[in-house]
Protein backbone atom coordinates (compact mmCIF):
# COMPACT_ATOMS: atom_id res chain seq x y z
CA UNK A 1 0.00 0.00 0.00
CA UNK A 2 1.45 3.37 -0.97
CA UNK A 3 1.31 6.48 1.17
CA UNK A 4 -1.18 8.09 -1.22
CA UNK A 5 -3.67 5.25 -0.72
CA UNK A 6 -4.00 5.90 3.03
CA UNK A 7 -6.93 8.02 4.17
CA UNK A 8 -5.90 11.43 5.47
CA UNK A 9 -6.74 11.82 9.18
CA UNK A 10 -8.61 14.99 10.07
CA UNK A 11 -9.60 16.41 13.44
CA UNK A 12 -12.56 18.75 13.85
CA UNK A 13 -13.01 21.49 16.42
CA UNK A 14 -15.52 20.65 19.15
CA UNK A 15 -15.81 24.27 20.30
CA UNK A 16 -18.92 26.40 19.98
CA UNK A 17 -18.92 29.59 17.94
CA UNK A 18 -20.03 32.80 19.62
CA UNK A 19 -23.38 32.52 17.82
CA UNK A 20 -24.07 29.19 19.54
CA UNK A 21 -23.46 26.86 16.59
CA UNK A 22 -20.67 24.37 16.26
CA UNK A 23 -17.30 25.56 14.98
CA UNK A 24 -16.49 24.22 11.51
CA UNK A 25 -12.68 24.37 11.81
CA UNK A 26 -10.71 21.26 10.98
CA UNK A 27 -7.05 20.43 10.47
CA UNK A 28 -4.78 17.70 9.21
CA UNK A 29 -1.04 17.29 8.72
CA UNK A 30 0.83 15.75 5.78
CA UNK A 31 3.00 13.62 8.10
CA UNK A 32 0.06 12.27 10.14
CA UNK A 33 -1.20 8.71 9.74
CA UNK A 34 -3.67 8.80 12.66
CA UNK A 35 -5.82 11.38 14.44
CA UNK A 36 -3.42 11.11 17.40
CA UNK A 37 -0.58 12.11 15.06
CA UNK A 38 -2.57 15.15 13.92
CA UNK A 39 -3.18 16.17 17.54
CA UNK A 40 0.52 15.83 18.40
CA UNK A 41 1.72 17.65 15.28
CA UNK A 42 -0.81 20.50 15.51
CA UNK A 43 -0.27 21.32 19.21
CA UNK A 44 2.40 23.82 18.17
CA UNK A 45 -0.16 25.50 15.89
CA UNK A 46 -2.49 26.21 18.82
CA UNK A 47 -4.80 23.18 18.69
CA UNK A 48 -5.70 21.76 22.12
CA UNK A 49 -7.17 18.46 23.25
CA UNK A 50 -9.48 18.58 26.26
CA UNK A 51 -10.45 15.79 28.62
CA UNK A 52 -12.67 13.29 26.87
CA UNK A 53 -10.83 13.78 23.58
CA UNK A 54 -12.49 17.05 22.54
CA UNK A 55 -10.36 19.00 20.04
CA UNK A 56 -10.39 22.80 20.22
CA UNK A 57 -9.08 25.04 17.43
CA UNK A 58 -6.86 28.06 18.17
CA UNK A 59 -9.69 30.56 17.58
CA UNK A 60 -12.15 28.86 19.94
CA UNK A 61 -9.39 28.42 22.53
CA UNK A 62 -8.48 32.12 22.33
CA UNK A 63 -12.14 33.12 22.61
CA UNK A 64 -12.57 30.93 25.72
CA UNK A 65 -14.94 28.52 23.97
CA UNK A 66 -13.44 25.45 25.56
Amino acid sequence: MTASSHPVPVIHCDGEENLGGPCDAETTHPDARTAADVRRLRTGDGWHTRPGGRDICPDCWKDGLR
